[in-house]
């Protein structure tokens, strides 16, 4: 459950901040506004910042492969250990996500400002008091008989199955590879126009001395 609490007025600049990456990646934006000065305030934003999005988007296209270094860190580990198995897909991590760069994004994507709830056949979302309570459609509790693992590496528990490197291949292409319905973002769920794209992780660490 995600409990992180925002105000009103931070919880707009949020949905503002949200609408504007998704303008930067041309995906549609949550256009049903909470408010009209949430409206008005989307719509200034985005004329504002018009030139700069064209200016991003020709960027993202120019390095259209180029990866951050976490994420080449990430793919040089999959071709490495993939190398002596043939798979004739791509097993390239995706470089046009939603990037998930601040605390309180992921709870805000995962419903629509202006609904409570989300529902597919993985997982179904609820606002409470608390923050947003998500519930996955299969709730195991433990991992006996059903947690595989990739052969290679440390010994196996006696409880876990092994699987040929074969058998991960085609999992993370088909992890990397999801169908559009499971692409929609919970954020524009309720609306025609639906936002559908992949999210990722880049939250830098704060390091104090």
């Amino acid at each position: 459950m995600s409990t992180i609490k925002l105000s009103k007025k931070d919880r707009k600049d949020m949905i503002q901040y949200i609408n504007l990456q998704l303008a930067a990646l041309g995906q549609p934006l949550f256009s049903k506004a909470i408010d009209d000065q949430l409206k008005n305030s989307n719509a200034k934003l985005i004329s504002l910042t018009e030139n700069l999005i064209k200016s991003f988007r020709e960027k993202s296209r120019l390095l259209a492969g180029h990866q951050s270094p976490s994420d080449k860190r990430i793919q040089n580990f999959i071709n490495d250990y993939l190398q002596d198995i043939e798979f004739p897909k791509s097993l390239s991590l995706p470089d046009n996500t939603f990037v998930l760069n601040q605390p309180g994004l992921a709870r805000e994507l995962s419903l629509p400002p202006n609904g409570n709830t989300f529902n597919n056949e993985y997982v179904s979302s609820y606002r409470v008091k608390q923050g947003i309570l998500n519930n996955p459609a299969a709730d195991k509790r433990t991992t006996k008989g059903t947690f595989h693992i990739v052969e290679g590496g440390l010994p196996v528990a006696f409880d876990k199955i092994e699987v040929p490197k074969i058998a991960f291949a085609h999992m993370l292409h088909a992890a990397l590879n999801p169908s559009e319905e499971l692409k929609t973002l919970p954020f524009t769920s309720l609306q025609e126009d639906q936002a559908k794209v992949m999210v990722s992780m880049l939250l830098r660490p704060v390091v104090l001395s």
